[in-house]
């Protein structure tokens, strides 16, 4: 059965420089999630969508969401704004309506909820919140997709995913984007930012626990380079092949880890890069097909290269 295709938007209009790729390929998108709108400690809403996008979307008949989230303006999830979320009725009610109003401002199909970070201690709290929201949401007819963090256990106690209890979030949304990416990030040593058995084990923990015609598997467009003493900085498809190019770096193909990888040295620092390719997209996206989930998540689409959407093509619904 072919994949339905979810595809993460980071902007919220033409400027974005994932702009021209949904022009090529909005036809195999299913639904897009222009992210993001961060929630602000009064309970507002940042940012505005461009009808224009909105409408060109909807024109290739794609159902267009808007990723709703908890980041500060310094890039990090506030779990102070998630703990008032949970326990203030009064505020939580009046994000929920600032939420559904900008959803009908601009004739929205759904909501992709970014929350992340909760305390490991208000995981119950957490739970009861989503199926609150859902339900809502759902009676204003609206879709809900929320983002979680890729695990195979439990974990009650771990701060990014501790409060995540999939029966519970699964029941309550409509569609459940894994973000099976991150495996290894700058403060860890060199490797996949997502690894086929790194991936397989978390696909498969989700299975168990939430419906599988719910599960989006979150696939990475990108990679990190790794200077000797870490700190790695993310690196795009082109950015990888160019900087391999002008170092005349051999591209190597990690057979355990289904990843591409080079090393190269510059201004006496030796530095190893690993970064997805459509050879791993493949591999990635023969897995989602074999295991019967409803599809892939991309992140993200500022981060496109025609090859792979060549690749995803071959599995589409559309």
């Amino acid at each position: 059965m072919p994949l339905n295709v979810f595809a993460f938007y980071n902007g919220l209009n033409e400027q974005a420089r994932g702009y021209p790729y949904l022009k090529r390929y909005g036809r195999s998108i299913n639904q897009l999630a222009l992210f993001q709108i961060p929630i602000q400690n009064n309970g507002s809403l940042i940012g505005q969508p461009s009808r224009g996008l909105i409408n060109e979307a909807h024109a290739m008949g794609i159902k267009v969401l808007l990723t709703v989230s908890n980041l500060t303006q310094e890039g990090k999830f506030s779990t102070s704004l998630m703990r008032r979320l949970l326990r203030d009725q009064d505020f939580a009610n009046l994000v929920w309506q600032n939420i559904r109003n900008l959803l009908v401002e601009y004739q929205l199909d759904g909501v992709n909820l970014d929350l992340e970070k909760a305390a490991p201690a208000d995981r119950s709290l957490f739970s009861r919140f989503i199926q609150t929201w859902s339900t809502l949401f759902q009676q204003a007819n609206f879709l809900v997709t929320i983002d979680v963090p890729a695990k195979s256990s439990v974990d009650p106690l771990d701060v990014w995913k501790g409060s995540f209890d999939y029966s519970a979030i699964g029941q309550a949304v409509d569609e459940v984007i894994l973000m099976t990416y991150e495996e290894h990030w700058p403060g860890s040593p060199p490797g996949s930012v997502a690894s086929l058995p790194w991936v397989t084990e978390m696909l498969n923990y989700a299975i168990a626990t939430m419906p599988p015609q719910k599960i989006y598997m979150g696939i990475p467009f990108y990679g990190y380079d790794w200077p000797d003493g870490g700190g790695a900085k993310a690196i795009s498809y082109h950015r990888a092949l160019e900087l391999a190019r002008r170092h005349g770096a051999p591209l190597r193909w990690d057979p355990i880890q289904h990843s591409t990888y080079f090393h190269y040295g510059t201004m006496g620092v030796n530095h190893t890069v690993y970064f997805e390719d459509p050879r791993s997209l493949k591999d990635k996206m023969d897995l989602a097909l074999s295991k019967g989930i409803r599809g892939v998540a991309l992140w993200e689409m500022n981060l496109s290269y025609p090859q792979a959407w060549e690749v995803i093509q071959n599995y589409v619904l559309r």
